[in-house]
């Protein structure tokens, strides 16, 4: 059997993102919103998930792009001049191999981060992080860490995706990059008894999603549970001023919502879900 679970990220960062993210939840294919709770649209995020009665979300952790929700003084090697995170994850990655970061720091803010959904009242059933910096193998034994403490069953896995046609020198790069850090992931999250899905599809493609190509991705599916990772949203003068990797939102949600990719879904027997669904199979045994 081919579970999925359709992934919108960035629920929070802007309200026109959001907006988006509810048409293609209601709408379209998505069924897991992943909130970021750093974002500056948190609040009308929970406006929805609360009006819409939602029985689960996802922790969207971010050290990157949006305001720290800690005291700026508490997380110094965190922020950036202009008392923010960096918006570049580029430079933070930069600033945490070279040592200037204290991990410290980041369990701080990554909590305070995840007591800001718990305030919600909705139960969390898996962590993400925005530019997946939880791949890299220190932050993830901060997310399994907090996971365990908040009892999350689930932790994102960004597996060794396969490149889906058109091959390009960008794709092939991404695809380095997971396998460098693909194996030791799965083997902490196992070893931590953590959740994951079996396959990932969306980093390969992140940002750039058109129907033909979600088409072949989910032509692609295996048997077993696959997360879809997507990012689906509207335009606006903010998305375009401070969160250009989202210029092809607008072309995600119409991918997202197009009635060929809803037949094709149905057309091929595959079974939408949560994440609250891939742990109750995973315990059952049945996953």
């Amino acid at each position: 059997m081919k579970y999925l679970i359709v992934s919108a990220d960035d629920f929070g960062l802007l309200k026109s993102i959001n907006e988006g993210i509810v048409k293609a939840y209601r709408d379209g294919i998505v069924t897991y919103l992943n909130l970021i709770p750093a974002g500056e649209a948190f609040a009308n995020a929970l406006e929805f998930v609360k009006d819409a009665r939602l029985e689960e979300m996802g922790a969207h952790l971010s050290l990157t792009q949006v305001r720290p929700l800690t005291d700026p003084a508490r997380i110094p090697t965190l922020i950036a001049k202009d008392k923010t995170f960096h918006r570049s994850y580029v430079q933070f990655l930069l600033n945490f191999f070279s040592g200037r970061i204290d991990t410290a720091h980041i369990y701080i803010e990554l909590k305070n981060q995840l007591e800001a959904l718990k305030q919600a009242g909705i139960p969390i059933t898996n962590l993400s992080s925005h530019e997946h910096i939880h791949m890299v193998p220190a932050i993830l034994d901060i997310f399994i860490q907090l996971a365990k403490e908040y009892n999350i069953p689930s932790i994102r896995y960004l597996g060794s995706e396969r490149i889906i046609p058109p091959v390009t020198s960008k794709k092939i790069y991404k695809k380095f990059v997971l396998q460098v850090f693909a194996g030791k992931m799965a083997g902490d999250l196992k070893r931590a008894g953590i959740l994951f899905a079996d396959n990932f599809l969306g980093f390969l493609d992140s940002g750039a999603l058109q129907e033909a190509l979600l088409i072949n991705m989910l032509g692609s599916l295996k048997s077993g549970t696959t997360e879809l990772v997507c990012h689906p949203g509207f335009i606006s003068p903010e998305v375009l001023d401070r969160c250009i990797f989202h210029a092809n939102c607008e072309t995600e949600l119409h991918a997202l919502t197009s009635r060929n990719v809803k037949d094709f879904v149905k057309e091929e027997g595959i079974c939408p879900i949560k994440y609250g669904e891939l742990a109750r199979r995973k315990g059952e045994g049945k996953a």
